[in-house]
């Protein structure tokens, strides 16, 4: 799972059948510098979302073949919404050098 921030949503005029009850989000992955610059994201991913997530919002993506756990029949999707995060609490720590 990686953290990735919602930047708008997908419309659909026709769409598989196995895609009910659902919405569908443009977001962008954090990196690994995300977290210290706010910056830096990767390329932006279409994630399937039962949850309510909001342009704005922080999310918990699966990707891959563990996006299409949460479904009992097989489903063609790639990137799922998992959670919703509330708040990040990160505190970067200066690298301790051997003397």
């Amino acid at each position: 799972m990686r953290l990735a921030t919602v930047i708008g949503r997908v419309t659909l005029s026709k769409r598989h059948e196995s895609l009910v009850g659902e919405r569908l989000l443009v977001a962008l992955p954090w990196s690994s510098k995300t977290l210290t610059t706010g910056k830096d994201h990767d390329y932006s991913i279409v994630v399937y979302d039962q949850l309510g997530a909001n342009v704005g919002s922080t999310i918990g993506v699966c990707e891959s073949t563990e996006a299409t756990r949460p479904f009992v029949k097989p489903t063609p999707v790639d990137a799922y919404c998992a959670t919703l995060i509330d708040e990040i609490f990160f505190q970067p720590t200066e690298p301790v050098r051997a003397k």
